[in-house]
């Protein structure tokens, strides 16, 4: 794009070029031949026109331009913002995750704890065995659940992280 001293001195050639015509039309019009004269009269004035209207308009396209720039800074300032802010949110959730896996883990290992005194008679041996199968089912589920959730928390953050 050019620069602002540019078009200013653009606009100041535009400028004297048409002064210049308007000096040589004026000179020829001195003569005495009519339709010469209108066509002439007419061709600078719409020219002029033409000028002032690409000036005007090139004037326009150079604010909204900076405008655009303006609202698209502010645009990427407020998607940061965002951004930051989902990302403590997942930060949040992660912990939140980890509390109630911490939790679950608490509560089974107290049921069973409880199960497994209830019936230890004569059947201790295949009560623990089956005890431990349960505690590692429940570990393959959660540590498949906690999985799941992180690898949700890292596609998100990672997608979040691409935006510009």
């Amino acid at each position: 794009m050019a620069a602002q001293g540019d078009i200013e001195a653009a606009d100041r050639e535009f400028a004297i070029r048409m002064e210049n015509l308007r000096r040589v039309a004026a000179q020829w019009v001195e003569r005495p031949i009519a339709p010469e004269v209108e066509v002439l009269s007419a061709l600078v004035a719409a020219i002029d026109q033409i000028g002032t209207l690409c000036i005007e308009a090139r004037r326009a396209s150079i604010r909204s331009v900076a405008e655009s720039r303006l609202v698209a800074e502010q645009q990427r300032e407020t998607l940061a913002q965002d951004t930051i802010a989902i990302r403590s949110h997942l930060r949040d959730g992660i912990e939140a995750v980890h509390t109630l896996r911490t939790i679950n883990e608490k509560l089974v290992e107290k049921k069973l704890l409880a199960i497994t005194a209830d019936m230890t008679k004569g059947l201790r041996g295949a009560i623990e065995s089956q005890a431990t199968a349960m505690t590692r089912r429940y570990n393959l589920q959660t540590a498949f659940r906690i999985l799941g959730y992180s690898s949700i928390v890292l596609i998100a953050g990672f997608a979040l992280g691409r935006m510009p």
